[in-house]
Formats: C-alpha cells, structure tokens, sequence
C-alpha cells in the first residue's frame, strides 16, 4: 500500500508544482500587461498631443490657404496680425473719380509701350 501512496503523493507534490508554475506564469504575464498598457497609455497621451498640434497646424494652414484665395505662398504662411483691404471705401462719394489703377498713368491718352491692356488677343 505504500507504494500507490507514495505515486499518490508524488502526482499531488507534481500537480501543486505544475499549479503554482502556472500561477507563476499568469502573476507575470499580468505583470507584463499592466506595465505594457500603462507604457502604451502615456505614449498614446503623448502622440494625441503631437497630432493635436499638427492639426491645429494643418487647419491654421488651410484657413491662411482658404483666405489668399487659393494662393498658397511665403507671404500668405507667414504670421499677419491684418491683411491688406482692396475693397473701395463705402463712404466714397459718387461723384469724386475714383483713384487710378497701380502702375497705370492718370491720362489715358499717353502711350505706354509696356501697356497691353487694350489689345486683342485672340484672333478673329
């Protein structure tokens, strides 16, 4: 009887090894999950920054784009605190002329030979 006591005995001292193996194993496997998805949180808390402030960038970019006209150029990346206003003032009388063109003569009748704004360009 001694001997089926013994096995027994054997089988249980090797099933408590292999259960605490395993308890072992599933303590640092655990481990190993809390530490890598506390590393992935702050690295995803510090990437979310990165593209926040890309895209904070890319919009300011394609509103400066939007606001040139389509003109996407050094000037219109460049940090203004205005722009340039083109429109005629509202409270222009209507019967003061309106002021020349830039790089236009006041009198019409002087010939310009740079000046091609008159001509035809497209051939009948």
């Amino acid at each position: 009887m001694s001997d089926a006591a013994d096995r027994l005995a054997a089988a249980r001292a090797a099933q408590d090894a292999a259960t605490r193996e395993h308890q072992d194993r599933r303590a640092l496997r655990d481990r190993h999950v809390a530490t890598a998805t506390s590393s992935a949180g702050s690295a995803l808390q510090r990437d979310a920054a990165t593209h926040g402030r890309y895209l904070t960038r890319a919009q300011d970019l394609q509103r400066r784009h939007r606001e040139a006209g389509g003109w996407l150029t050094e000037r219109t990346m460049t940090d203004r605190d205005r722009t340039i206003d083109l429109a005629l003032p509202a409270d222009l009388p209507a019967d003061e002329p309106l002021p020349p063109l830039p790089g236009r003569d006041e009198h019409p009748e002087s010939f310009d030979d740079h000046d091609f704004s008159n001509n035809k360009w497209m051939v009948d």
